[in-house]
């Protein structure tokens, strides 16, 4: 079990993109994983309500991909790296290290519930 876990997070830590779909639930915890490696990713919206996206516009930080549009996953991370400059995707990476770190990680989480009563 250790072993398949420390492939895993080598595998995930080793990619600049990280393929996001939906599990048995209508959400992918690959999703927020990826986030907390600095890692893009590549998420396939099933229809779902990701949190805080009053205040944090996702698109912004995936390649987002509709899940009827899936055939084109493929030109869609393209067409997202091409936008990019070196500079801009190594700081793409760390933004979603810290979008994680300050709204996705436990204490960030906490902090940041308190907008949806007040």
């Amino acid at each position: 079990m250790r072993r398949s876990r420390r492939q895993f997070v080598e595998n995930l830590t080793g990619s600049d993109y990280v393929l996001c779909t939906r599990g048995s639930g209508n959400y992918s915890i690959r999703f927020y994983e990826a986030l907390s490696c600095g890692r893009i990713p590549v998420f396939v919206n099933p229809d779902c309500v990701l949190p805080f996206e009053e205040w944090i516009d996702w698109r912004q930080h995936c390649v987002w991909v509709e899940e009827g549009d899936i055939n084109r996953l493929p030109e869609r991370i393209a067409e997202f790296h091409e936008r990019l400059s070196p500079g801009e995707f190594e700081e793409r990476q760390r933004a979603c290290r810290r979008l994680w770190s300050e709204w996705l990680s436990p204490y960030g989480f906490f902090k940041n519930l308190r907008r949806y009563f007040g």
